[in-house]
């Protein structure tokens, strides 16, 4: 079993027009593709409404499915450059539209491997209240996935906040969590990086999160949602390895399981869980 396992996050800054956001994903593709082996990803994490961006909230969402000509590109280029690629953005599947996580997979195509459970309806001092579930249909399913022997546990953004998920995943011995998000800048100040440090004291593994930043403007008005940014690469012992604070780009990384194993092994959680 490999031990090791080169990744990249990619942090966007993404709008409401597809074909935009297609090609950053592309381009970013492409350039991770000729990196030299010792650091080239084997899989890459997108953030959060990476395909699409919903800026004005009386928009309707398109509705993106997994035979679109926007995944048949991606299922191209990751056929090509022989990456694996992990986006989480809105599809539109059995009559709904999800807040989910695709997984494309060389010369195997695209599936759906988790549908955002938590959506994020709040209302900030101020600021005008998000309200995802008035269009996601909410997920109900606790997923993980492998990539050559990596288990990984999926989660989206607002998951975050609620540690029962995670819970779960450490009890599934999990590698790595993903957190793709969009995170708002006056809770991010704040909440992000203490959240994901949690995640990955808590559960002993690599906490993955790639993030949108910055300024998203709307094609179709003069509208803007602002993001914070701050993708991190989280270790088990809770240290950050890699961040990138603000603009657009990859940041990458060496999974080693022997690090989980080191702190699993340092403070044995799984054999003293009661609850």
């Amino acid at each position: 079993m490999n031990n090791i396992l080169n990744i990249a996050l990619a942090q966007m800054t993404s709008t409401d027009q597809v074909e935009t956001n297609l090609q950053q994903i592309l381009q970013m593709v492409r350039e991770a593709s000729q990196q030299p082996d010792s650091i080239r990803p084997r899989i890459i994490f997108f953030p959060e409404n990476s395909l699409y961006f919903r800026i004005k909230s009386d928009e309707k969402l398109p509705q993106i499915i997994l035979n679109s000509a926007e995944f048949n590109a991606l299922e191209t280029i990751s056929k090509e450059t022989n990456i694996y690629l992990h986006l989480t953005s809105t599809v539109y599947d059995n009559g709904k539209n999800w807040n989910a996580s695709v997984l494309v997979s060389p010369g195997s195509g695209s599936q759906i491997i988790y549908r955002k459970i938590h959506l994020f309806d709040i209302t900030l001092a101020g600021d005008k209240s998000i309200r995802e579930s008035d269009v996601f249909a909410h997920g109900g399913e606790v997923t993980q996935f492998d990539i050559e022997g990596f288990k990984f546990g999926s989660s989206v953004c607002y998951d975050i906040r609620f540690s029962e998920l995670y819970h779960k995943h450490a009890l599934a011995g999990v590698d790595a969590i993903v957190v793709p998000a969009a995170f708002l800048v006056k809770t991010g100040m704040i909440h992000w990086e203490i959240l994901l440090k949690a995640r990955a004291i808590e559960s002993q593994c690599y906490v993955l999160a790639p993030a949108q930043w910055g300024s998203h403007q709307s094609v179709n008005g003069q509208i803007s949602r602002e993001t914070f940014g701050h993708s991190m690469i989280v270790g088990p012992w809770g240290q950050s390895l890699e961040q990138k604070k603000d603009g657009i780009g990859l940041i990458y990384a060496r999974l080693d399981k022997e690090e989980s194993l080191k702190v699993r092994s340092q403070i044995p959680m799984k054999d003293h869980r009661r609850i």
